[in-house]
């Protein structure tokens, strides 16, 4: 019994083992096909930048916190419970004895007269010293004195002679000792030394200055709005950073299809030399030398990788073979003609970042500033309340309560330096501000002639194009009659031409999409908020438009596995697979200058 247990106990693990590991694979494939799902386009750059961005992670935890402290601001400072208990115990105190000794001496002069007239002087001389003890015996009911009184006097008497009664006089002496003894007996309503209790409670609440508290509710919130326009304003950076990034894809993706394509008309050219050579149509002497440029279309593919795996890096795209080139730079379409300079400085100057921050900046100085103003008032700092009671022996003696108010007197804040100090940051922001408006209006103005010196430049290659499309055609229907092996120099000199002619055409495009970048960062908003796009948008069409192509990956299609070459998916990938127009009409035109052998076959 106790093995199959056990038995059952390893099955039952196993089998759970073997569904956990599934699971994991299972997870791995979803998460992979998800990784690898799609392609992603400027827009879905430009959301994962925004989203991956450290700095911009950081400066949304600035705006959490700001939040918080603006919330921080509003409340008062905690009340205070004070409460204190006192107790006192009285012990009775052991008997004790007082001793007090008095001595004094007395002289007494007396006249007596007898009924005879006949007078009997005397001089009485009296020295007393007397010792009084007390022993005082406390207790909790009464309280019981004894006091002894020892006394001792000596008394000296002189009679003074006197011959008319024949009182011959004399000398005297009389001496007492007294003792006396006596109790006293106090009895006690309470017992005076039964213990003591003394107990208080306070309530103490500070009461915030309301200029300072007005003043301060105010910075919190010019802290959040400063947090906020630093966020956007490095969202910008970023934007316009991804978007250069973009922009070099595609002028360099442009590039290497024009290299490929004047590679393929050369190698064309070449072949066809040798097989008029070798039919005899032309001797030796005739044939001319054309360059190979593998490593120039090498050298520009390599760069080309180089700065697609940069921007998806930048992004944080782990898979930068994923990343779609063919989408539009810049939206919407522009009219130089109906376009006032005027209010593109205006826009400029409510939305760039680094003015935003500057008058954030100035209003968190003013607050200070009015902080200290308000510093100058007398305001309570707290008001506390508090009720007291006493008791002795268990019995209540008295009661107490009572309000007290404190303030505190300005003095140094009446001398006034902190305010001058919160004045000085707010000229010295004040004058930022200046600044940085004469700086910002001078790169609108650039920007503006800027672009349109490079839509003019972008009309004129566009119109060369279509002229010099329209000659070349002309001039080949002129020549047809010539010689087979000039012909063919001449065809390959106009593709050679056309191809130099598309590169002066993708030189003006990327010159006008820089130029829109450019007034795009000097505006510090977007331009879809000054401008609108038509359906039809040809003026502002890049040089590497929205319908682009499909990027080559040899080692993804070697890898592509035996579902995914299925007839339904190779006809998805065949619908999905996108040109550049501008490649695709240099190279309509010079299959249209060369001859059907120039043409490559598919």
């Amino acid at each position: 019994m106790q093995s199959l247990k056990n038995k059952i106990t390893q099955h039952s693990l196993l089998f759970l083992m073997v569904l956990f590991g599934l699971l994991q694979i299972q997870n791995g494939k979803a998460e992979t096909e998800q990784e690898n799902a799609g392609d992603v386009g400027l827009s879905e750059l430009i959301a994962l930048g925004l989203k991956n961005n450290p700095r911009l992670i950081s400066l949304r935890g600035a705006i959490t916190i700001a939040e918080a402290q603006k919330k921080v601001a509003r409340d008062w400072p905690d009340p205070q419970i004070r409460f204190r208990k006192n107790w006192g115990s009285n012990g009775i105190p052991a008997p004790f004895t007082e001793t007090r000794t008095e001595s004094y001496t007395q002289q007494v002069s007396r006249t007596e007269i007898n009924e005879d007239g006949q007078e009997k002087k005397s001089i009485s001389e009296e020295t007393v010293n007397r010792n009084i003890s007390k022993t005082i015996t406390e207790g909790s009911n009464k309280t019981v004195t004894e006091e002894t009184i020892e006394e001792h006097s000596e008394e000296n008497i002189t009679i003074l002679p006197n011959p008319e009664i024949f009182e011959p006089g004399g000398t005297k002496t009389d001496t007492r000792d007294m003792i006396r003894n006596g109790t006293e007996t106090d009895f006690h309503d309470t017992n005076p030394f039964a213990d003591e209790e003394d107990t208080q409670l306070q309530f103490r609440l500070y009461v915030p200055h309301p200029g300072i508290r007005k003043a301060r509710l105010a910075r919190a919130e010019q802290g959040v709005k400063l947090a906020r326009a630093v966020a956007l304003n490095q969202e910008r950076d970023v934007v316009i950073k991804i978007r250069e990034e973009y922009e070099q894809l595609q002028y360099l993706k442009a590039q290497i299809e024009l290299l490929e394509l004047e590679q393929a008309a050369a190698k064309s050219y070449s072949e066809i030399q040798s097989k008029m050579l070798s039919s005899g149509l032309i001797t030796i002497d005739k044939i001319e030398y054309v360059g190979n440029e593998d490593l120039s279309v090498e050298g520009a593919q390599i760069e080309f990788n180089s700065q697609r795996d940069n921007l998806a890096a930048r992004v944080g795209l782990k898979n930068s073979q994923r990343i779609r080139i063919t989408d539009k730079l810049i939206s919407p379409s522009i009219d130089l003609d109906h376009t006032h300079l005027e209010y593109l400085i205006r826009m400029s100057l409510a939305n760039r970042g680094e003015l935003t921050t500057i008058r954030a900046k100035e209003k968190i100085a003013q607050t200070s500033l009015n902080e200290s103003r308000a510093k100058k008032i007398p305001w309570f700092d707290y008001v506390q309340a508090g009720i007291g009671r006493e008791e002795e022996g268990g019995q209540r003696t008295g009661e107490s309560w009572g309000i007290q108010l404190a303030m505190s007197v300005p003095l140094f804040s009446w001398l006034g330096h902190e305010s001058e100090v919160r004045e000085a940051a707010v000229a010295s922001y004040y004058s930022q501000k200046g600044a940085t408006q004469t700086i910002i209006t001078a790169e609108v103005v650039a920007s503006y002639e800027n672009l349109k010196r490079a839509k003019k430049y972008r009309d004129r290659a566009q119109k060369h194009a279509i002229a010099q499309k329209e000659y070349n055609t002309q001039f080949i229907e002129r020549i047809k009659n010539t010689e087979r092996h000039k012909l063919e120099k001449i065809r390959f000199e106009i593709a050679q031409n056309a191809t130099k002619t598309t590169q002066q055409r993708l030189v003006a495009e990327r010159t006008y999409n820089k130029a829109l970048l450019q007034l795009e960062k000097a505006l510090g908003a977007s331009l879809e908020k000054v401008f609108t796009a038509p359906v039809d948008d040809h003026v502002t069409e890049s040089a590497l438009p929205s319908k682009g192509i499909m990027i080559k990956n040899e080692t993804s299609n070697k890898r592509l596995s035996k579902k995914d070459a299925s007839p339904k998916r190779a006809d998805s990938r065949l619908q999905t697979k996108r040109k550049f127009p501008i490649v695709d009409k240099v190279r309509s035109g010079l299959r249209s200058l060369t001859p059907k052998i120039f043409r490559k076959k598919k």
